[in-house]
């Protein structure tokens, strides 16, 4: 840590506070917009469908933001609007002031992340490059174990108070770099011979590119049930007495898992092939869909979180540094952005989810989760497609 610059330790700094209280905010909202605003199974989806939808719809315009502007303007500015957006979450009543809310939260986070993931990138030199992207995802995932705790502590799970809190700390991060980031031009456009190359390089490998964002898609849509059809099921069944602490105890011990695997994962995989590991990962995350009616036996439980937590750290620092790897030099926020095209799934999850639940009914959940996990399967034709075709045109 003593040899990363400040830029990347305040971003660090930043995911890790602002991460904490959105895993205390947002899993709860579907739970609250059932039973506090009695919203249909199908507008929660379209709720929380929306902002994923909006990551995949504006994700060229977010990459392309990213490398017009200088990345200063952009971490300032979109913490900021996207504070403003949280808290006014605490104050909406209607379904189309939920929906405008969460439709500009895709927004802010489809301007700010590639912008951020390109920051991690520029400040940060290219052997601290794995580690720091793995640091990154560490962050993510102690909000992840700490939020729904705090949740549960603080008892805001059925109120909406969190989002204020949520709101301050993007304002306060916003603030935070306007003072640490350098004011630096966006994009250098000097052209070398290695950029270059990088360039050719990225045009022999696009049709594998596409065809990994397709498979990682399925991925998605799996991890998206974990934020939708598995809180309503879990709160709705009659198989549990308690629901909605269950489900508070499945994102904890999945958060758990994934902070203390994440490091001995990372030296263990390593070595292996990157398809591989994103195959395996999809295989996992359907894996936890399917045990999912057994949910009422503590082993399940277990189980469940320890497959959701596979599918996620297989996934996870190693597809952000495979970008950052792929991407030309003069052209990383547009290659972070586009990877936002995967949100597709997050943005479908939802939606299917809750025709599912309207088709079998929560009664039917044998059903449900069934057709769930064979539909994130999809995901793994695209997967060994793109290592094929990646391994024709680059056989070493």
């Amino acid at each position: 840590m003593k040899k990363i610059s400040t830029e990347v330790k305040v971003l660090l700094l930043g995911t890790l506070f602002t991460r904490t209280v959105l895993f205390m905010s947002t899993p709860f909202l579907a739970i609250y917009l059932s039973n506090k605003c009695h919203f249909s199974a199908l507008q929660i989806g379209y709720i929380l469908g929306v902002g994923p939808l909006i990551n995949v719809l504006g994700s060229p315009l977010g990459g392309f933001l990213s490398d017009k502007f200088n990345s200063r303007t952009i971490l300032t500015y979109i913490p900021i609007l996207w504070g403003v957006t949280f808290s006014c979450f605490y104050f909406a009543e209607s379904f189309y002031l939920f929906l405008l809310l969460n439709a500009l939260n895709g927004l802010c986070y489809v301007i700010f992340e590639p912008t951020s993931k390109k920051a991690l990138s520029f400040h940060s030199k290219p052997e601290q490059r794995i580690i720091v992207y793995n640091f990154r995802y560490a962050a993510i995932n102690i909000g992840g174990f700490l939020g729904p705790l705090l949740s549960l502590l603080f008892h805001v799970k059925h109120s909406l108070r969190s989002y204020l809190l949520l709101g301050i700390l993007y304002i306060l991060y916003g603030i935070a770099n306007r003072f640490v980031m350098p004011l630096s031009p966006a994009n250098t456009k000097k052209v070398s011979s290695e950029s270059i190359e990088e360039s050719k390089l990225t045009k022999t490998t696009f049709v594998p590119y596409l065809l990994l964002l397709a498979g990682i898609t399925f991925s998605y849509f799996a991890y998206a049930q974990f934020n939708s059809t598995v809180p309503q099921f879990l709160a709705s069944s009659a198989l549990f007495d308690d629901g909605v602490r269950l489900y508070s105890l499945i994102l904890t011990m999945n958060a758990a898992m994934i902070l203390l695997l994440q490091f001995p994962v990372l030296r263990v995989t390593k070595s292996f092939s990157s398809y591989s590991i994103i195959t395996a990962s999809n295989s996992f995350f359907c894996l936890s869909l399917w045990l999912l009616p057994q949910a009422s036996h503590s082993i399940a439980v277990f189980f469940i979180a320890l497959t959701n937590s596979l599918g996620e750290l297989l996934l996870g620092a190693r597809f952000d540094f495979l970008i950052d790897s792929l991407a030309p030099s003069h052209n990383k926020g547009f290659y972070f952005g586009l990877a936002e095209l995967t949100k597709l799934g997050n943005s479908l999850g939802p939606v299917v989810g809750a025709l599912f639940i309207h088709y079998f009914s929560i009664d039917g959940y044998q059903q449900l989760f069934f057709m769930l996990g064979l539909i994130t399967l999809g995901g793994i034709p695209f997967i060994r497609l793109s290592a094929y075709y990646a391994k024709k045109r680059h056989p070493s």
